[in-house]
């Protein structure tokens, strides 16, 4: 193994400082990862606002043939792809989760820096290949939903449709490695004394908005591996020739897509709660509800997903049963507003730029979800589904709710990114003509939504009655997009020559204010202690302040505590650059591109580059949290909860409901034959010998951990082999029985019950393949002098996702040949 990294000096330039190209590029600084996610995300904001413009242009007069219905399709399919997975979730979870949470809770990064930086650069590589079309045959047109049975090869031939199932795959590993990441981080590495009852409503929003995205993402992985298959290798999930049906993809979509919208939205919640106390001089109000709402939003919204299917005939039954649970989570959202107005009501208001950006947010959000409400009606939504009352429901949630929250929140944190303040003079021109440009192009598609105006459609006929609103719509669209010109010019002119800020220039009531801004390499001089909710508040003012309207005279603000600004006293441990997490994504993204071309060379270089970066990332330095000093060097542990745990029960977990997606499908799929041989062509006397060889494995298991425990590693290196060679038992007997199937007449093409029993068994062999690889590097990395019963837990780690893996195929033999079996008796 690699030598431990050098401690970092005690004198460190602040972390925008130093390290030239090389050093952004194997960064794995959390603060450095947060503005590589913003420069990216404003590139995407000014090509999803291009195509915007593009759009509105051609909505401008009747028989417009400025664009083309291709074209126009691609626009507003990559229009809302750019700004819900290249603009808004990266602003929201890549740039103000990461910069601003781990520093909220008193953490000097997050609980795994290289992962983090991983998340980036994959983020990165699917926002690129998602535009590749432009360079071979055009842009994905399917709609940002990619409905089946658009999706389908027979009606999109071409190779844009590909790009965009293989870059959003990429999108959904990237925003899951940040969910797990984050996840972890608040649960293990909060300061000492922050309860979860002290924790800043961000942060409990990053939370439960971490926990939404290991179990929504999910079926939208299921939803996108079955059109890749379909696509790729001549399946048809969604095909209803073929006994399928298209609306698979709906349930798999939505029930990603509605926890999607919270995803999006509680972050902007978080954002809002904590920027109206600020500038209101009050603390939040109400919040235990605001904490409990939140969870309770997350929980409903997981149950919601049909009222976006209210048209696709559910039945009554089905119907009313979304329709209570979205009229139900109208409820946590309602407590929220109330709580948003109260904490406003009698403040001390200071009207900033973001405090004006706040007050927007609660009004145009409320408008929004009002609309929404209409929508959980099932008659009401039958009139208005697919026409542009959607369009401007959704629009005055997203960008109403949540860009607003998200441009309130870039004038409030700004400072502390760049030490630089943004001009405020600019910044209420752009919140007035934000105001003007968004509700005068998206209040009237109301009117045009109940007039008849379908949302999809490229052009219009001149007798309908529509043109002058869809010109003032055109009108104040470019009113918006100057609104932003003037968002950039800001934020460049303030970077390069903007007032320099303070440590705390608002007045600031969480932990962040108390260092510089822009804060150094390693965040906290000393890891702070919590007293209270509103932990720096309490620091200037004491538990009395936290409680009310704090003193505040004529502008000034108390000095920032000795405490905090005393530099260390001795060296600081931080995570190491790294270059693997570049290369990880290079790997995965060369393989993507083999895919899409059909370049067998290029996949197989993609999945050794990737192999090898992650294994070579696995052993490049030691893990922070292995050795108690580490783990307190960089922030105490809440609980002494050991980061890598956590992190993989956190996985193991997302895991689930990647699996349950995959068995409801087999379970809705199995019973469709279209000539195949069925389920009766399972041998249950050959897998079962297998079933057996990968159950004694994780006895093995067992007793290699126990081994090392004792120290006794020439033991614990058979038990190892033992549970390998089972494991390959396994595959191999799997590999003979797809054969036999083969020659059987049974094929992944054949029909329903074949592709989503060999889907559903294949990608469990497939976890069974990187358990074994996974197996057989502990055990080369075993004889290392310096691996002994300290690096038991690397085992256990194993361990943990090779029992997974066995419980998985327990459930797997149990429903698809025992109970199959039993049925045909």
């Amino acid at each position: 193994m690699a030598a431990q990294p050098k401690p970092l000096p005690i004198e460190t330039p602040n972390y925008l400082q130093g390290g030239g190209l090389i050093g952004w590029l194997t960064t794995v600084d959390h603060k450095r990862v947060a503005v590589l996610y913003a420069l990216s995300a404003f590139v995407f904001m000014a090509i999803g606002g291009i195509e915007a413009m593009l759009i509105r242009i051609q909505l401008w007069s009747p028989e417009n043939h400025f664009l083309t219905a291709g074209v126009y399709n691609q626009l507003f399919t990559m229009h809302g792809t750019t700004m819900i997975f290249l603009v808004v979730m990266p602003l929201e979870i890549g740039f103000f989760s990461n910069f601003v949470m781990p520093l909220q809770i008193g953490a000097r990064d997050v609980a795994f820096p290289r992962l983090n930086a991983m998340s980036f650069w994959l983020a990165l590589a699917g926002g690129i290949f998602l535009h590749l079309g432009w360079i071979w045959g055009g842009l994905p047109d399917a709609g940002w939903f990619g409905y089946a049975n658009l999706t389908e090869r027979y009606f999109s031939p071409g190779l844009n449709l590909d790009f965009w199932v293989v870059g959003l795959l990429i999108l959904g590993v990237s925003t899951l490695a940040s969910g797990l990441n984050f996840f972890v981080t608040i649960v293990a590495m909060r300061a000492k004394g922050m309860s979860y009852m002290r924790m800043p409503m961000f942060v409990w929003a990053v939370l439960i908005t971490s926990i939404l995205i290991l179990i929504a993402f999910p079926p939208l992985t299921v939803g996108l591996v079955f059109l890749l298959l379909d696509r790729f290798f001549g399946t048809h999930f969604y095909v209803a020739a073929y006994g399928a049906t298209p609306i698979l993809w709906q349930h798999l979509f939505w029930l990603f897509g509605h926890p999607e919208v919270y995803i999006m939205a509680l972050p902007a919640f978080g954002m809002i709660s904590e920027i109206l106390p600020v500038f209101s001089r009050k603390p939040l109000f109400g919040y235990p509800m605001m904490a409990y709402s939140i969870i309770l939003i997350a929980f409903l919204s997981y149950g919601v997903w049909g009222h976006h299917m209210f048209a696709t005939g559910m039945g009554p039954v089905a119907d009313s049963a979304f329709a209570i649970t979205s009229m139900l989570i109208a409820i946590p959202t309602g407590i929220k507003v109330f709580s948003w107005l109260a904490t406003v009501w009698g403040g001390s208001l200071r009207m900033t730029t973001a405090f004006y950006f706040g007050l927007g947010f609660i009004l145009e959000f409320t408008i929004g979800g009002l609309s929404g409400v209409m929508h959980a009606t099932a008659p009401v939504d039958l009139q208005q589904t697919d026409s542009y009352f959607v369009v401007a429901h959704f629009h005055y949630v997203l960008f109403g709710g949540v860009m607003f929250a998200i441009l309130g929140a870039i004038y409030y944190w700004w400072p502390k990114v760049t030490g630089r303040m943004l001009s405020e003079r600019l910044g209420k021109l752009q919140f007035w003509l934000t105001v003007i440009g968004f509700n005068g192009t998206f209040f009237p598609m109301h009117f045009l939504g109940m007039w008849g105006m379908p949302r999809r459609i490229y052009t219009y006929g001149a007798g309908l009655g529509w043109t002058s609103l869809n010109q003032l719509e055109t009108v104040s669209a470019f009113i918006l997009g100057l609104a932003f010109l003037v968002m950039y010019y800001n934020l460049i002119k303030s970077t390069l020559s903007g007032e320099k800020a303070s440590a705390d220039p608002w007045d600031g009531r969480s932990l962040e204010w108390s260092i510089a801004s822009p804060p150094p390499a390693y965040n906290f001089a000393h890891v702070p202690e919590v007293r209270g909710r509103d932990a720096y508040w309490v620091m200037k003012y004491g538990r009395a302040g936290s409680r009310g309207v704090a003193m505040f005279v004529a502008g000034q603000v108390p000095p920032v505590p000795e405490s905090m600004q005393a530099p260390p006293t001795e060296p600081i441990h931080m995570p190491a650059p790294s270059i693997f997490p570049l290369f990880i994504a290079l790997g995965l993204s060369i393989a993507g591109a083999g895919l899409v071309m059909g370049l067998w060379r290029l996949i197989i270089l993609g999945g050794v580059t990737l192999f090898t970066s992650a294994v070579a990332m696995g052993f490049e330095y030691p893990s922070y949290g292995q050795e108690p000093h580490d783990l307190e060097e960089i922030a105490p542990s809440s609980g002494g909860i050991d980061l890598r745990k956590a992190g993989l029960w956190a996985f193991l977990g997302s895991e689930c409901v990647f699996f349950a997606s995959l068995i409801a499908t087999y379970v809705v799929y199995k019973s469709r034959n279209v000539g195949g041989p069925g389920a009766g062509i399972l041998e249950i006397p050959l897998t079962s010998v297998s079933t057996f060889a990968l159950l004694m494995s994780s006895l093995a298991m067992v007793l290699a951990l126990n081994a090392i425990q004792q120290n006794k590693k020439n033991m614990m290196r058979l038990w190892l082999a033992v549970t390998i060679s089972l494991g390959l038992v396994f595959l191999g007997v799997e590999a003979y029985e797809f054969a036999h199937f083969y020659h059987q007449g049974l094929a992944m093409q054949t029909d329903l019950f074949g592709q989503s029993f060999f889907t559903l068994v294949g990608f469990h062999g497939f976890h069974v393949s990187v358990g074994v690889l996974w197996l057989a590097t502990v055990w080369f990395a075993s004889f290392s002098p310096k691996f002994d019963k300290s690096r038991a837990l690397s085992v256990e780690m194993a361990g943990l996702y090779w029992h997974f893996v066995d419980i998985v195929w327990v459930i797997i033999f149990t429903l698809v040949y025992l109970m199959q079996q039993v049925k045909g008796a």
